[in-house]
């Protein structure tokens, strides 16, 4: 466009212009300014090519922004800003204008241009801010104007003047005539002014002459000061012409100053046209004067009276003070030799002149303060300039007593010398830097008094070397100064800051000075200007102040701050700056951050520059306190700048971070260690800084991009945990302010100033109207969500040691917690402040999750929930997951009720959007920390509290969120951690599958329809991704085998599916008649389609033993659509792979064969992962069995080697010395007594018993006494004769022993070779020692001193030996442990010998552990593993399954070994199902022999125990044994539900209670009787009930110390009634118990001793309890409704007394029992239970809300009923190929294409899984159609298959015989 249009283009570009300024566009921002700039910028390159277009387009915009009218301060300020860039613009474009502009452009400008310009010029008014700052611009563009159109400009002026000759008014409008002071002279245009003006004096009035004699000297001043060369040049060649001119004009003006009044006004100008005229100057310097000259010299003579005060006026003395200085200033322009005269002249003048302005004792003064203020300005420059080093008056300026008006004037002339310095004789600034000191001090004392006067404290300096008590001293001032003077004091200061900003080196200066001085002088000028920072109320004093700051960090300032210690110095002040800065930046007491942001970025650059130029010696100092508090300051404030909401802020801060790195390499480069040792976090800094460019980006996705950053933030400093700890506290205050907010408003406005303050504390640009604010400023609430975002990503370095995440650790029982060295507990004491504040802000976000604020809260609730998902950091997950488990617990009561409430719902629906957010998003180092804490609990929590939710669409929506939760928590499952998976797992199957076809078929809307779909869809692939390799664990069923109640729980998914692809289809044929309109629900139930075909795949493929035989069947099912669906799955395990070796009759031994290969499985560093897990969390109790399954399963693995190293250096890790080893009851202790004892018994027997044999009974030893304890000694015995006994016997047992090294068995050297190589890592120097004392102490002394109990003899030896042997034992435990006897004092005469054997002991240790025979040599005599051993292993797992789980997530080292072996494990177990119950073993109680009644003998005598009917009757646990009472009874339960009056046979139960009972019933015992459902059909009949009474011994009666009864029911007290006789003696027994709840039966079991069957204990969970019905009778009663997942129980609300107690009934049905269900009305309901003749009736309230759940349970009883699938005959491994192969094949000659395609694709699955010989390929198909006629191709396959694998064709046969009978088609 600007090609082709140009016009139009620069048009454009001009309305842009003006469109966007701020009288426009409203009060300017960052952004807004930014973008002025930039199109002022374009503008004037427009303006170089396009000139008059722009200008007069500008001109344009000027005018109509003139004539706006205005209202208001604010539109004022936008008005004066806009003119101010208006005239800016204006200025620099025709600074700019190209030469060649037209005459006919030139006069359109000035004719548009000038008027406007003028308008500012003219209309100044006094004490206007606005208008000075215009006026000055205006005078700008003017002077730039008549650069180029001189003649335009200058025409209106002459005009003006020509007007004013004739013009008779004497007050007439002089302002034209003004211009002359602002145009572009040079010395032609001088001329031409002068001429003009000689020519009209005469005829103008009063008035404007006036006004001409005053432009016409400022215009001198004009052409002197742009071009003083000219100047300089008419004191080299004169000028005649001009000098004419000037000296008429002289002449004029002579004449014209007739009064005193007139004199004083002309004299400044006469001076300046004397000095135009050089030879009159030195003509009327000689003595005799020509006539035409008298005049001027006169004039001179007049000026040095005034001047001298002999004038008698002050007007005229006051103007010859005047034209003096101008003399000077002029003179100044002249160089020494053109023209010496001149100066003789100033000379002769200006000792007056110093006299008259610089007299502290009377100031020089006229009434216009800022003209004498200039003024004496002029006059020290010029002074300064002629003489230099003649600086009284400079003192006399510096003094302290001096007015400040002359300190001021001081400054700004030193100011002026050092910026204005046009001429090169000019002396330089160095001539004054001797008043350095005097400078400083002048500022300090400015500074002081300028902040008193503001109301500010002076900080406190923070190090000694900067105080000045002697300076501050010598300040008087005690009283605070008056406004007026604060004010004085701050313009002075201003001017000072500016000053050093100028020229540094002028304060830094320090001659003669020591450096501890000079270092002080500059800390103290550093640390006032630091001061003047963040000063809001001077904000131009403060702007000032960091440019000066800036100027002092260059290089070669730095190098001022004190010389002779230039690093030291740096880094002392410069931290000591950064921390003051970055200390107010952190605790908002600076507005405009941005902008100190930004300075502070160029200071470190400027630092850097520093440290780069003398890196060699930076090292040493770094390290001081105050650089590492700086150091730590700097990064606070960066890391809070990143949350402000102004992204210019962000940006800077980030790229800030490159300087620190930069610094940090810096510093590296000299020392040579790594830049993590300086900022441990370099790399991400780095990444902060490459981000810093993205300048483009929004708000939002900058935030994103810091969060990601701060989380892989890793190592805390003390940098950002302050950071974190600060912000925290912000957040805090934010918050409640936020929360408060309508209320702060309502009650004063005060409120609302602090949340002002507190929110938009941070910038300017915020404060609308008043100082309140809305919620509706967006920044404020925006900067709280940033703050937010940053606490989350940040929280991590909080954590302290990153270890310390707060879940808890399981620690394993190794002995005392104190021996522990580093072990787990160490992680959970870190219990320190930083641990609380990320506590309690996880805590405060939790409690926000559901903020109810009625004007934020859903923000606030959407931005919690995004942030939290989203951006928190990984470490804190494991805190998340147990803080939302503990809120989650507590919507349950303490019966494990449901709290529904608003409330609650919305934090569950919060906590499901926000976990299933955390595991979709893989953030970096989530896997590490997912693991630590277990989210089971709460998913289990989440599901049951969704449950109760009910059926609109909100609950269904969050059911389905739920969902997909799940789903997404499979696809995580490796990162998280479970500790009973299987369970939990099949928890959630149960759960899910609850819900679907929840409501699909009684929704009416559409909209509901298409929800629960969406619910039966999430929830189905849910339920996939739950049964992926999932063995089904059903609860323990009533009298059922474990393979029984696997295929029931088999057959009840199997069947819902079923069902809901039956569903899919109906749905799908009605779909079709309503005219198909619903595509979508099409392709929805397909997909639902395939979900759940993938379910009931994943089901069959991990259960394949306990469902095959059930599911084969569908394969004839009468429904074609099942059986093409049932092949589609069986076609899918075939896919998957499914082993179905788990048919075969030893799965059982091979599943036991793989549990013992994990636990005996190694990792790759030679650790054992599970069997140590389980080393650390058996309890103690349980040790010796874990030894003896441990050694067994190892050794027989030929492992027993690794077994021992682990457990052996485990042992000696945790011993503290040499001494303590092996010495306590540990596991390893155990373990290695274990393999001594089985290892070892033979060769003990053949080392030991001829020898003890010889010593009982050889003749000499018969009348021996070993006895050397004198005061154990009979009379008859002589002492020594029995220590030579003694000696002897063990010298001879002794030798035996170390000569037998050949006979040692290999194990037992391999246990001493491990043993030995263990401890020599630790303990080095006498690790053999630790071997033999420890094969001494545990393995042959016990055999010496108990020969008997270890089996070496057949009887115990006599008293006297067993002494003996006792005594030499403890010496040969004195040789293996290489010391001597000290505290026995009988034992001290053996040490000779002791110490004579040690070597030899030492030789045989070493001979049997030093080399360790090769596993295959060793004979291994425990290769078989009974089963006990592995019925005990199981038992172990089993019972440790989720503690095994803890340890391993917990523990550091095994991180490494992954959860692959105990995922393994824990699907193994759920295999294997629970281990038998284990009777209490104590023999004590057994071995008491009994006389046994006549009918223990009658069945006895009849082998009724080997018969198969009582051997059935065991298996139903009828009766067990299991566990202890608090009182330590033995208890046994009784479940009456699973006996069966007429199934079974009344004294087979007897016989078996017997035998269970009688190794126990000689001592107390306890009894739990549970008659959960104990109905009719579960009765003793009257003659089978009295056996009960007289069939047991008598004690056992009296020895049943407690009788529990568990869940009394109605029947029961009908039945207690009817025999009330028989049970006469239980009446009101204080044995019998009623308990109605676990809870109460743990008063007298421990809850984890407690064994009540798991059918019972399920009906307690999961339960809507419905209370104060009515239940409607004869008598009616008062009861609760409960309904659970599969049964309804009616408790009574009143006792009941039975059997003499009061007792609460608790009746239970089924749902399966229950027939019907009828709401009479809203208040009534009959229920009509199977085998009961009437129904039941009960009142309540909410009757709609249980007849629906009680509907629901019998529904979903009903969908989970097979329709009577006929079962397989049992089907082996090698079966499998046949049947399958003949379902395949039959159904391909169906007729139903379907089906045809299903059984071909099942065809082609097996072919390829079973490697069928089928010649000719086949390939798998979707869509494809099978042709009908294809039995030709059926029988090809079959004769193919039949010559090929002739072993399928009899299974083949034998199923195809089954398949036709059943099969329809």
């Amino acid at each position: 466009m600007a090609a082709h249009k140009p016009v139009e283009w620069v048009q454009a570009v001009v309305s842009r212009f003006d469109e966007q300024l701020p009288i426009k566009a409203g009060q300017q921002t960052t952004h807004t300014k930014v973008s002025t700039e930039h199109n002022k910028e374009c503008l004037i390159n427009i303006s170089k090519y396009k000139f008059s277009l722009v200008i007069s387009g500008l001109t344009n915009i000027l005018k109509n922004v003139n004539n706006m009218r205005i209202f208001g301060e604010a539109a004022e300020k936008n008005l004066y800003l806009s003119q101010l860039i208006i005239l800016d613009t204006l200025e620099k474009c025709l600074a700019g204008q190209p030469k060649d502009t037209m005459r006919l452009d030139e006069t359109m400008l000035v004719k548009q241009l000038l008027p406007e310009i003028c308008h500012f010029i003219h209309t100044y008014r006094e004490g206007n801010q606005h208008a000075a700052e215009l006026r000055s611009s205006a005078s700008g563009v003017l002077f730039s104007l008549s650069c180029n159109n001189f003649n335009a400009v200058f025409s209106r002026i002459s005009t003006r003047l020509q007007e004013l000759t004739v013009c008779s008014e004497d007050n007439a409008d002089v302002h034209d005539i003004e211009l002359l002071q602002y145009i572009s002279v040079d010395c032609a245009k001088l001329k031409r002014i002068l001429q003009e003006t000689v020519f009209k004096f005469k005829a103008l009035k009063k008035v404007a002459q006036l006004a001409v004699i005053n432009s016409v000297e400022k215009a001198f001043w004009n052409w002197v000061e742009n071009y003083p060369d000219e100047f300089t040049k008419l004191y080299q060649t004169p000028q005649t012409d001009l000098a004419d001119f000037a000296e008429k004009l002289f002449d004029l003006v002579d004449g014209f100053a007739e009064s005193t009044k007139r004199k004083a006004a002309v004299w400044p100008l006469q001076i300046i046209l004397l000095v135009l005229c050089p030879e009159i100057i030195q003509d009327i310097a000689k003595d005799v004067v020509e006539e035409n000259k008298i005049n001027k010299k006169l004039f001179l003579d007049n000026l040095r009276k005034a001047l001298a005060g002999h004038s008698g006026s002050r007007q005229l003395t006051e103007s010859a003070a005047i034209a003096c200085v101008k003399l000077c200033k002029a003179s100044t322009y002249i160089s020494w030799e053109d023209n010496s005269v001149i100066f003789l002249l100033v000379q002769s003048m200006v000792v007056d002149l110093k006299n008259l302005l610089f007299n502290p004792s009377k100031p020089f003064s006229r009434g216009n303060q800022n003209a004498d203020i200039d003024l004496m300005i002029d006059c020290l420059v010029s002074c300064f300039r002629i003489n230099p080093h003649n600086n009284q008056h400079f003192k006399t300026c510096l003094a302290q007593n001096s007015p400040s008006n002359f300190h001021y004037v001081l400054v700004n002339s030193l100011h002026r010398i050092i910026t204005n310095s046009a001429l090169d004789w000019w002396p330089k600034i160095d001539a004054v830097y001797c008043h350095s000191v005097e400078l400083r001090s002048m500022f300090s004392e400015t500074l002081h008094k300028a902040l008193q006067g503001s109301g500010v404290h002076t900080p406190i300096r923070m190090t000694p070397s900067l105080t000045f008590k002697e300076k501050m001293t010598s300040l008087k001032f005690k009283e605070k100064p008056t406004d007026v003077e604060t004010r004085s004091y701050k313009v002075l200061l201003l001017s000072m800051v500016k000053l050093i900003h100028a020229d540094p080196k002028l304060l830094l200066c320090n001659p003669r000075k020591q450096g501890p001085e000079t270092q002080g002088s500059t800390a103290e000028l550093i640390t006032g200007l630091v001061q003047l920072v963040p000063q809001s109320s001077m904000p131009e004093i403060a702007q000032e102040a960091m440019e000066a700051l800036l100027v002092l960090h260059q290089l070669d300032s730095i190098d001022l701050w004190n010389p002779d210690a230039p690093i030291e110095t740096f880094w002392e002040i410069s931290s000591q700056m950064l921390f003051c800065i970055c200390k107010r930046l952190t605790s908002n007491q600076i507005l405009s951050s941005t902008e100190i942001l930004k300075w502070l970025r160029e200071i470190l650059i400027c630092r850097n520059k520093f440290l780069l130029k003398n890196k060699e010696s930076t090292a040493g100092c770094s390290g001081t306190p105050i650089c590492r508090q700086a150091q730590t300051k700097l990064e606070v404030a960066l890391y809070m700048s990143l949350w402000s909401p102004d992204t210019e802020a962000v940006l800077v801060a980030m790229s800030c971070f490159r300087h620190l790195c930069e610094e940090a390499d810096i510093r590296c480069g000299v020392d040579e260690v790594s830049v993590q040792n300086f900022l441990p976090n370099y790399n991400t800094f780095m990444e902060f800084a490459s981000v810093s460019n993205m300048m483009s980006t929004g708000r939002a996705a900058l935030q994103k991009r810091v969060m990601a950053l701060l989380r892989r933030i890793e190592h805390p400093t003390a940098g950002n945990t302050e950071a974190w700890e600060d912000t925290h506290l912000k957040w805090e205050a934010a918050t409640k302010l936020i929360l408060n907010y309508p209320k702060a408003k309502m009650e004063d406005g005060q409120g609302t100033e602090s949340l002002h303050k507190t929110i938009v504390k941070r910038r300017m640009s915020h404060v609308s109207g008043g100082g309140s604010i809305d919620l509706s400023d967006t920044d404020s609430l925006q900067e709280w969500i940033n703050m937010t975002g940053f606490l989350c990503a940040l929280g991590a370095v909080c954590l302290q040691h990153r270890s310390s995440v707060g879940f808890v650790t399981y620690s394993p029982p190794m002995g005392p917690v104190s021996e522990r060295k580093g072990s787990m507990i160490s992680m959970l004491s870190t219990d320190s402040n930083t641990e609380t504040s990320v506590s309690k802000f996880m805590d405060r976000l939790l409690s926000l999750m559901v903020c109810t604020h009625e004007k934020v809260g859903l923000q606030i609730r959407t931005n919690i929930k995004d942030l939290m998902g989203l951006e928190l950091s990984p470490a804190l997950y494991p805190m998340l997951f147990n803080k939302l488990k503990n809120v989650i617990s507590k919507f349950f009561d303490s019966q494990g009720q449901v709290l529904l409430n608003d409330t609650n719902t919305q934090f569950v629906e919060q906590t499901i959007a926000i976990m299933k957010n955390l595991l979709d998003n893989h953030t970096e180092g989530s896997s590490e920390h997912l693991g630590q804490a277990s989210i089971e609990t709460m998913m289990l929590n989440l599901v049951r509290y969704v449950r109760v939710l009910g059926n609109l669409v909100h609950a269904i929506q969050i059911k389905t969120k739920l969902c997909q939760l799940v789903k997404v928590m499979m696809e995580r499952r490796d990162d998280l951690s479970f500790c009973q998976e299987m369970k939990f797992r099949n928890k959630m199957v149960e759960y899910l599958t609850d819900w679907v076809m929840g409501t699909s078929n009684q929704a009416t809307d559409e909209d509901v329809k298409c929800l629960t779909r969406d619910l039966d869809q999430a929830s189905m692939e849910a339920v996939v991704s739950l049964l992926a390799g999932l063995p089904l664990q059903p609860e323990e069923g009533d009298g059922v085998e474990l393979m029984e109640a696997k295929s029931q729980l088999f057959l009840k998914y199997f069947t819902l599916f079923m069902n809901l692809l039956n569903d899919c289809s109906e749905v799908e044929d009605d779909g079709t008649q309503t005219g198909g309109r619903k595509r979508g629900m099409s392709r929805r139930l397909a997909s639902l389609r395939h979900c759940t075909v993938l379910a009931m795949s994943n089901l069959l493929n991990a259960n394949v033993d306990s469902g095959l035989m059930h599911s084969i069947g569908l394969g004839y099912h009468k429904d074609l659509q099942t059986r093409s669906t049932f092949m589609e799955v069986l076609t899918k395990i075939l896919q998957q792979g499914t082993e179905f070796d788990t048919l075969a009759e030893t799965v059982l031994a091979d599943r036991f064969e793989r549990l013992v290969e994990l636990v005996t499985m190694m990792g790759d560093q030679g650790e054992l992962p599970i069997a140590m897990a389980l080393a650390n969390v058996v309890p103690c109790s349980q040790w010796d069995e874990l030894a003896r399954v441990l050694v067994t399963l190892f050794d027989s693995r030929h492992l027993l080697y690794q077994l021992l190293w682990n457990m052996f250096s485990k042992e000696v890790e945790l011993a503290d010395s040499m001494q303590t080893l092996f010495r306590g009851n540990s596991l390893a202790s155990k373990i290695m007594t274990f393999c001594f004892k089985v290892y070892g018994a033979t060769y003990l027997q053949k080392l030991l018993e001829p020898l003890l044999r010889t010593v009982i009974t050889s003749p000499e030893w018969q009348h021996v006494s070993f006895e050397v304890d004198p005061t154990r000694l009979e009379s008859s015995e002589s002492l020594e004769d029995n220590q030579r006994s003694l000696l002897q016997m063990t010298e001879k047992f002794f030798h035996a022993i170390i000569t037998s090294s050949a006979e040692f068995p290999p194990q037992l050297r391999s246990v001493c070779h491990c043993l030995y190589q263990v401890v020599s890592q630790r303990f080095p120097q006498n690790s053999i020692g630790a071997v033999g004392s420890a094969m001494f102490l545990r393995f042959i002394n016990p055999a010496i001193v108990s020969p008997y109990e270890a089996g070496i003899l057949d009887k115990k030896p006599p008293p006297r030996i067993e002494r003996g042997l006792k005594l030499m034992s403890k010496v040969l435990q004195s040789i293996a442990n290489h010391v001597l006897f000290t505290k026995e004092e009988h034992m001290r005469p053996f040490n000779d010998f002791v110490k004579s054997n040690f070597d030899a002991a030492r030789r045989f240790f070493l001979n049997i552990a030093s080399d360790c025979p090769a596993s295959d040599t060793v004979n291994h005599s425990l290769s078989f593993i009974s089963d006990g051993n592995i019925l005990a292993l199981h038992r172990l797992l089993w019972n440790n399954q989720e503690k095994i789980g803890q340890y391993l997530s917990s523990n550091r080292d095994h991180k490494a070994v992954g959860r692959r072996p105990f995922d393994k494990m824990a699907t193994l177990l759920a295999y294997l199902g629970p281990p038998e119950h284990k009777p209490v073993a104590d023999t004590q109680w057994s071995s008491i022999n009994l006389t046994s009644s006549k009918f223990e003998e009658f069945m006895t005598r009849h082998q009724v125990h080997e018969k198969e009917e009582f051997k059935a009757l065991k298996t139903l646990n009828i009766f067990y044994q299991a566990g202890t009472s608090k009182a330590g009874n033995p208890v046994f339960y009784y479940i009456a539900r699973r006996f069966q009056t007429g199934q079974i046979n009344g004294d087979l139960l007897i016989y078996h209670v017997l035998l269970t009972l009688k190794p126990y019933y000689a001592k107390p015992y306890e009894i739990v009787v549970d008659l959960t459902h104990a109905g009719p059909s579960n009765r003793f009949k009257t003659d089978f009930l009295s056996k009960w009474f007289v069939v047991f011994p008598g004690f056992a009666y009296e020895n049943v110390s407690a009788v529990f009864i568990y869940n009394c029911n109605s029947w029961v007290r009908e039945y207690t009634k009817y025999h009330e006789r028989l049970l006469t003696g239980l009446k009101g027994s204080k044995r019998l118990i009623f308990i109605d709840s676990p809870g109460k039966l743990a008063e007298h079991i421990e809850h984890e001793q407690q064994k009540l069957p798991a059918a019972t204990l399920a009906l307690e969970e999961d339960l809507k309890v419905f209370h104060n019905a009515l239940k409607l009778a004869h008598k009616d009663t008062k009861v609760s409704i409960k309904v659970g997942s599969t049964a309804v129980q009616i408790t009574s609300a009143e006792r009941t007394r039975v059997l003499g107690q009061t007792v609460f009934l608790n009746d239970i049905y089924y749902a399966s029992e229950i027939e019907e269900i009828c709401l009479v009305d809203e208040n009534q309901f009959t229920l009509t239970i199977a085998h009961q003749g009437t129904p039941l009736t009960f009142m309540h309230q909410e009757c709609e809300a249980i007849v629906q759940s009680i509907i629901h349970i019998r529904t979903r009883w009903e969908l989970s009923q097979p329709d009577s699938i006929p079962q397989h005959t049992k089907i082996r491994p090698k079966d499998v190929p046949g049947t399958l192969l003949n379902i395949a094949l039959l159904n391909l000659g169906s007729s139903d294409p379907s089906l045809r395609s299903a059984a071909y694709n099942l065809l082609c699955a097996l072919t390829c899984t079973f490697n069928l010989k089928i010649e000719g390929q086949l390939l798998e198909t979707s869509g494809l159609c099978i042709p009908a006629n294809n039995t030709l191709f059926i029988v090809s396959i079959s004769k193919t298959l039949a010559a090929n694998e002739p072993h399928l064709t009899l299974e083949f046969l034998e199923e195809c015989i089954s398949g036709f009978s059943k099969s329809s088609k």
